[in-house]
């Protein structure tokens, strides 16, 4: 999405509103909120800093109220940076080289399907 399109929907840029959002979940973190440490996307440990995304449940550009689903903590997960949506989105390098879907299903000859914009599909996962 382009960056002129998420400052519209978020009515402020979205440089400014990512640093709220981070500034708000570490203030949740202080008056005691516990995130999982698990990746929401793989259910595996994240395990360095380099590696750790903020991620959204539920994507909040499609939502009714974007920049309410923006803020809402309770729609705000972690993952690894190669299992966040959003690099699924892109095409990311990290997820071409996967041999299993998320549900743990191979990424092979019989069982994967290419999509028109390049991206795999687990065929067991779509049936």
């Amino acid at each position: 999405m382009l960056k002129e399109t998420k400052d519209k929907l978020l009515g402020q840029s979205f440089g400014s509103a990512s640093n709220r959002l981070r500034k708000t979940i570490l203030y949740s973190m202080l008056c005691g909120k516990v995130y999982d440490p698990d990746c929401f996307r793989c259910g595996q440990q994240i395990d360095s800093i380099e590696d750790l995304s903020i991620e959204h449940k539920v994507p909040w550009q499609s939502a009714p109220d974007p920049q309410a689903s923006f803020f809402d903590l309770e729609n705000i997960a972690f993952s690894h940076l190669s299992c966040n949506s959003g690099a699924r989105q892109d095409g990311d390098t990290a997820n071409r080289q996967k041999t299993e879907c998320l549900r743990g299903h191979p990424f092979d000859e019989e069982n994967t399907y290419r999509r028109p914009d390049g991206r795999r599909n687990c065929r067991q996962c779509h049936q």
